[in-house]
């Protein structure tokens, strides 16, 4: 899932250029500084974690500032969708935070009609 994230962000900029063999370099790094446990699930739990924040780590390094944003939901939606980072929400809830959708039944005030613009607005 995370190489797969990541080979998207090339859509966001197309600098962002990730081979699958360094994605392993990482990946395999990350496993060899995972403490090691008798505990299977522990060990398992903690693999996951560590792979995570190693590949999270490595390509927010190399990210624009303005870009690490994009990342970091992207990466959260997709813990989301896979239902590994439980959050209690709907298509619907997603929906409307991705697309905003348009609310014309609010008046927009005088002291705002110069600087802001309609979109802007009606989107609340």
């Amino acid at each position: 899932m995370l190489y797969f994230l990541l080979i998207q962000l090339c859509n966001v900029d197309a600098m962002y250029q990730y081979s699958l063999a360094s994605f392993q370099d990482f990946f395999f790094k990350a496993i060899d500084r995972t403490e090691q446990s008798e505990d299977e699930e522990k060990r398992v739990l903690d693999l996951r974690e560590s792979i995570r924040m190693t590949i999270y780590q490595w390509v927010s390094r190399g990210l624009f500032e303005r870009h690490l944003m994009i990342f970091l939901a992207q990466l959260t939606f997709r813990l989301m969708q896979k239902k590994i980072l439980i959050v209690d929400y709907t298509e619907k809830d997603m929906y409307f935070l991705l697309n905003c959708p348009m609310n014309p039944s609010i008046p927009k005030p005088d002291s705002i009609k110069e600087w802001m613009p309609d979109t802007a607005w009606f989107s609340m």
